[in-house]
């Protein structure tokens, strides 16, 4: 799987990047913008360029494909491509045509599964490193204050305590513990008690947008030393086909696509 962490920043325009559905009005060259009300809500910048840049490059839509797509069109496909991977189930099939060629394409997700990796999980070095996990990315709501643990023990050391009601990416769940790993602008930073948090839903969005301490939102703590290591991992993976065509030609692309723990999918 590419490695999001060494992809390069580009000059993206800004998408709405969720771990569950975002709320994203898309018109047909599959340009995004935020509606702001569904749950899941995540465009911190750094995960909205990884995702998006995972997705481009000529190879990534089979090489015929890509050879038939200008720099734009494959800007704009990958973008269409992003959000339909975001959206939950299978068989959802979306069309995309290009605002200034001929080209469109009709994408569709298929065969949701479980798939055993091994991941890169990057960690402040105070941080324990973590057994097996299953792999979520996503925001979860603190439901009551919650020490964030260097370890997964309530005898470890304390790296901070989560107010009720504040918003945390979660890395993964560790394999039959009730500890979930938390992250912070894309470093795990320590361990909270799987019952302390749930699913960020609708009902807390409303509440995650008006003042509620969301940790993403915070200035990242000064850079201190990180280490990173491989972790096997349960991660949720799903076909995606593309067909594109143009003045009569045609090329399909079938790929698998996983979903990363900072909650970003990316083209194996």
């Amino acid at each position: 799987m590419r490695d999001f962490y060494r992809i390069g920043v580009k000059t993206f325009s800004v998408l709405c990047i969720s771990a569950a559905i975002s709320g994203c009005a898309t018109d047909q060259s599959g340009n995004t913008a935020q509606t702001g009300t569904e749950p899941g809500v995540h465009t911190t910048r750094n995960h909205v360029v990884a995702g998006l840049a995972s997705l481009i490059g000529g190879e990534t839509f089979g090489s015929s494909i890509g050879n038939m797509l200008d720099n734009m069109d494959r800007k704009a496909l990958a973008r269409r491509q992003q959000q339909l991977l975001m959206a939950q189930g299978d068989n959802r099939t979306v069309t995309w045509q290009s605002d200034h060629s001929t080209m469109r394409a009709t994408i569709t997700t298929s065969n949701t599964r479980q798939e055993d990796k091994s991941i890169r999980i990057v960690r402040n070095a105070d941080v324990a490193a973590p057994g097996s996990i299953h792999a979520i990315g996503a925001r979860y709501q603190v439901t009551s204050s919650s020490p964030v643990y260097l370890s997964p023990s309530t005898s470890a050391t304390v790296a901070m305590t989560l107010p009720t009601h504040s918003v945390i990416m979660v890395v993964g769940q560790l394999t039959g513990q009730n500890w979930m790993l938390v992250s912070q602008h894309g470093r795990s930073i320590g361990y909270v008690a799987a019952s302390s948090l749930q699913p960020l839903s609708a009902g807390s969005h409303h509440a995650a947008t008006s003042g509620t301490f969301d940790l993403d939102a915070e200035p990242a703590a000064p850079e201190g030393k990180t280490v990173s290591s491989n972790v096997n991992a349960s991660v949720t993976c799903r076909d995606l086909k593309t067909v594109a065509t143009d003045k009569g030609k045609s090329s399909t692309s079938t790929e698998t696509a996983c979903r990363s723990a900072q909650g970003v999918w990316e083209l194996n």
